[in-house]
């Protein structure tokens, strides 16, 4: 926090008590200043840490990416849709123009202070999704120094099955990785020939910002790329702390009026993005905690219920 109140001196701009949307990323790479500058406007500083010793991240992760994705997107959104018509986010203000980038300050968008779930509708929520989805990425994945994050059915196999077999045959045993490795053999069969789409990576209730008047402004891209349909909703509808009636209602608008293996791929996409969070979680856990991981019950839960599908995870 030090080093980026340094970079708000450097700026002549100064720190404000504001509500910051969150006060970091959701993986740790990033911290959120709100400040003002000497003219009276506000902004929001988002500063990227440098990767800290003894912290565990993604199979694959280098920290600095996260960084460089963000501020390249950033740069084709001033290109491409520097009114942010298209896709509703931040305006930026700033850059650094070192690599990897230390910072980007970002116009400041006061939160609404009502909680997410009564400001955040299933309407705003797929409207969102509907306007990623359009993005034209073809044009931003030819830019320099954009690492494309890659999140489709063969990329999160090749993570679990390829990276995580150490740490997770402790956790899960034998015949449960069996199960996952024949799992993702099957998913491939059915989602490997599916056209990419833009990806968010980290679409959940924290990454959409609602102001005092009721706009959505999709925030946090430390994670973009491209990847299966369903990623982005399956990740907000796993994460989002809400009732079974809308997660079903939520399930329901994705998949409710696809039939035949329309909707076969569409629930094996769903599930394999489950089981990748979950091992993903029960990995994580275990090199951080060991035996006194918490949530390693909830996780395995949530592991065995996307394996099995069917009834045991679907809300039908």
């Amino acid at each position: 926090m030090e080093q980026a109140r340094k970079v708000l001196e450097e700026l002549g701009i100064d720190e404000t008590v504001a509500p910051a949307p969150r006060p970091e990323s959701g993986h740790h790479s990033s911290v959120l200043l709100p400040c003002r500058g000497k003219d009276g406007r506000d902004f929001l500083l988002k500063y990227f840490v440098r990767p800290e010793e003894g912290q565990f991240y993604p199979p694959e992760v280098k920290i600095e990416d996260y960084a460089r994705r963000e501020i390249a997107f950033y740069s084709f959104l001033d290109s491409w849709d520097s009114q942010r018509r298209e896709l509703p986010a931040p305006q930026t203000v700033m850059m650094d123009p070192t690599d990897p980038p230390g910072w980007v300050l970002l116009e400041y968008i006061a939160p609404c202070p009502r909680p997410r779930s009564e400001t955040l509708s299933s309407d705003k929520l797929f409207e969102l999704l509907e306007r990623l989805a359009g993005l034209p990425m073809e044009r931003l994945m030819g830019r320099r120094n954009f690492p494309l994050n890659r999140w489709d059915i063969t990329s999160l196999r090749d993570r679990v099955v390829r990276l995580m077999y150490e740490p997770l045959i402790f956790v899960v045993g034998e015949q449960t990785w069996a199960e996952i490795r024949n799992f993702y053999r099957e998913a491939m069969r059915w989602c490997e020939t599916r056209q990419l789409v833009p990806v968010h990576g980290d679409f959940t209730e924290e990454n959409i910002l609602v102001d005092t008047q009721g706009r959505a402004y999709l925030v946090d891209f430390e994670r973009i790329g491209i990847g299966s349909p369903e990623h982005d909703f399956t990740w907000f509808w796993i994460h989002a702390d809400r009732s079974k009636e809308w997660k079903r209602e939520a399930y329901l608008h994705v998949v409710g009026n696809r039939v035949g293996s329309d909707r076969v791929r569409a629930e094996w996409s769903i599930q394999a993005t489950t089981v990748y969070l979950a091992c993903r979680r029960l990995r994580f856990g275990h090199l951080t905690h060991g035996e006194t991981d918490t949530q390693r019950g909830a996780n395995l839960a949530l592991l065995k219920a996307a394996l099995a599908g069917g009834p045991d995870f679907f809300p039908i």
